[in-house]
């Protein structure tokens, strides 16, 4: 058995990890799809598109999973514009935290685990989602896709998390779901978990060789060695 990973903070990726969150991606993917005339996707294969930010989302679900937002392309941008526009309106429709998210996060907070979301979802969008799922208060700091120049699986939104946190790189573990969150968690030297039923194209995670898988999100504790700290009294949901 592996031994758990010494921890003071961990770094949560959004969607797929922390919150199911594809149905709403899934419904504003095929609204700007319908209206541009095309035939809608379905929710499964959504799922497998999610992780790189919604101009990536929004080029797989024209043009196939391997493709790439084109540059200078005006309809495409228009196209975004409209994604967006739709998504922050109907963000958590049906998108909910995953069975013992929230418990668990208490559980970490409780042991004096400082906590931070770093996500590819523009961080307006991150922020809005987490407050209206209750999840805001668990979270010293959200660091989205937009919040630096650069994104996962770029080292940078790690490193500016951590240093928000106080924890030295040493003492940080990145929880995701997908090779994005792996290869981010690998470039800024970090241990990763991933969460087997997440999102990553239908690729068992165990294929990716992280530093640890949990199937369930009430496994984390055991998966994590906690370092002395002050435990912390709260309630971070609703």
């Amino acid at each position: 058995m592996n031994a758990p990973l010494p921890c003071r903070g961990v770094l949560f990726d959004l969607d797929g990890t922390l919150v199911d969150s594809a149905p709403d991606l899934w419904g504003a993917m095929n609204h700007v799809l319908a209206a541009r005339g095309r035939a809608p996707l379905p929710l499964d294969q959504v799922r497998h598109l999610v992780g790189n930010g919604a101009r990536t989302l929004l080029a797989r679900g024209f043009w196939g999973e391997g493709a790439e937002p084109p540059s200078g392309d005006d309809d495409f941008e228009a196209a975004v514009a409209e994604f967006l526009d739709y998504y922050r309106v109907h963000l958590v429709d049906h998108s909910r935290p995953y069975p013992g998210v929230p418990e668990t996060l208490e559980n970490l907070m409780g042991r004096g685990i400082a906590l931070a979301v770093v996500t590819n979802k523009p961080e307006r969008f991150a922020r809005s989602m987490l407050e209206q799922l209750g999840m805001a208060a668990c979270f010293v700091r959200v660091v989205g896709g937009d919040t630096l120049p650069t994104r996962k699986p770029d080292p940078a939104p790690l490193h500016h998390a951590l240093e928000s946190l106080g924890v030295p790189a040493g003492l940080g573990v990145m929880v995701g779901d997908s090779v994005v969150d792996l290869d981010a968690a690998r470039n800024a030297g970090i241990p990763v978990i991933l969460h087997a039923r997440g999102y990553n194209r239908g690729i068992d995670v165990r294929e990716l060789r992280p530093d640890r898988v949990m199937e369930r999100f009430d496994q984390l504790p055991d998966l994590l060695s906690f370092s002395a700290s002050a435990r912390m009294e709260t309630t971070c949901h609703n």
